[in-house]
């Protein structure tokens, strides 16, 4: 879950890096552990994430936390530094683009002392390699189209049927949205995750194999340009200025989140911030499907982010003590809610049903609507796959701005992410 960067990030190679002897992790004497713990987010993660570290610490009165936090932007390159450095904090909040890397380079303890029986097998496979656990998932959450109700109410255009709506109806509605509001009727193309999706649809292929390597060809993607094509012609999406502006924005200022478009596709729990300001309520919807049936949109649960623990930690067991308070604590639930994904622990899910506001139940109704019809999760992403996000975004973005075809952006798309994952 994240808004990322505008600019290519020079991420360290982490195959390059020497990892033989113990690396940085938290200091302290045989009294007192002092553990460093680091993630990634905005202001409203931190407040909270210390309320939860201060209620550890009162627990555990032997244990500091040494809170060290960036935005998704900072974080993966002051990982790779610091991993470099072997100066690794102990606890480390993961993604999925990234773990199977950080796994195969040998960063990550295997997690054997964190109790994980109130979450699925299925979720617990995503931070596993060859049945080992490397990353603790913290909850779950599924790609949604994002949808200003009021904004269809003005237009004179109803809602859709989820269940129901096909690629062409999401791109009609659009138009007429469009047409008669004043909010484009599509903030953005569909992103990385939403091609992927598109994929699974249209092509019956992952973005990579489970060996890590590029599942589809060129061909595949020259329809889902084709169809960007179509909208931007009609006037259903923003420009391709208006969507390299809206990706550098907060996620506050994009246009989903200011009233300046009807529809966009995120992470479902990103909702609670896109719908932060005054008078903004979305409801977040299901991805049309090719067939018109919602069962075969190629859903699925994508774990929201995970709790790892460098390989090289001087307190291997104090920091999975506090990976287990952070994922099955009711307390620390209560604090953090869903603003980090669903809860991977289904007590904790329960234990905060009630506490939920509004926006937040209609996000778990949402995410518990797909039990039913999700599809298998893709492959774990292979090293590399950090470049993917910015490479599909880049190429989004030039046909936009027609200084490419729907063919040679497929093309060029390919070729580079194939490189990119060596």
């Amino acid at each position: 879950m994240n808004q990322a960067p505008r600019k290519t990030v020079a991420v360290l190679s982490l195959a390059a890096l020497t990892l033989a002897g113990c690396g940085g992790g938290g200091g302290g004497d045989d009294e007192n552990v002092n553990l460093r713990f680091t993630w990634w987010g905005g202001d409203t993660r931190h407040a909270y994430t210390q309320e939860i570290i201060d209620a550890f610490e009162e627990e555990h009165p032997d244990i500091t936390i040494t809170p060290e936090f960036d935005s998704w932007e900072g974080y993966w390159d002051a990982l790779a530094t610091q991993s470099a450095a072997r100066d690794t904090p102990d606890v480390m909040q993961m993604d999925l683009s990234y773990i199977r890397e950080y796994i195969e380079n040998g960063l990550l303890l295997e997690l054997d002392q964190v109790e994980t029986g109130a979450f699925t097998d299925e979720l617990l496979a995503t931070g596993s390699q060859d049945g080992t656990l490397y990353g603790m998932p913290v909850g779950s959450t599924s790609l949604a189209i994002m949808a200003n109700e009021s904004i269809f109410e003005t237009a004179g255009v109803d809602m859709p049927d989820d269940d129901t709506w096909t690629w062409d109806e999401f791109a009609e509605t659009a138009a007429e949205i469009s047409e008669n509001s004043e909010a484009y009727g599509q903030a953005r193309p569909f992103n990385d995750a939403g091609i992927g999706i598109w994929l699974r649809q249209h092509a019956g292929v992952d973005m990579v194999t489970e060996d890590g390597e590029v599942a589809w060809e060129p061909e595949d993607a020259v329809p889902y340009f084709e169809m960007l094509g179509d909208s931007l012609d009609s006037g259903a999406l923003a420009s391709g200025s208006q969507v390299n502006e809206d990706r550098a924005a907060a996620l506050e200022q994009t246009m989903i989140a200011t009233e300046g478009a009807a529809m966009d596709s995120w992470w479902d729990t990103q909702i609670i911030v896109l719908s932060s300001n005054e008078g903004v309520e979305l409801t977040p919807l299901k991805f049309p499907s090719e067939a018109g049936d919602a069962a075969e949109a190629q859903l699925y649960y994508k774990p929201s982010m995970f709790y790892s623990v460098y390989e090289g930690s001087e307190h291997p067991e104090e920091a999975q003590l506090f990976i287990d308070y952070l994922v099955n604590n009711e307390e620390a639930g209560r604090l953090q809610l869903i603003e980090r994904g669903i809860p991977g622990n289904e007590d904790v899910r329960e234990a905060i049903r009630d506490d939920l506001d509004e926006t937040e139940t209609s996000v778990l109704e949402h995410n518990e609507s797909l039990e039913d019809i999700v599809a298998e999760a893709p492959p774990l992403p292979p090293e590399g796959f950090g470049a993917v996000q910015e490479i599909i975004w880049r190429y989004e973005e030039e046909f936009l701005f027609g200084r490419v075809s729907a063919e040679e952006a497929a093309q060029r798309m390919h070729d580079e992410i194939e490189a990119a994952l060596g």
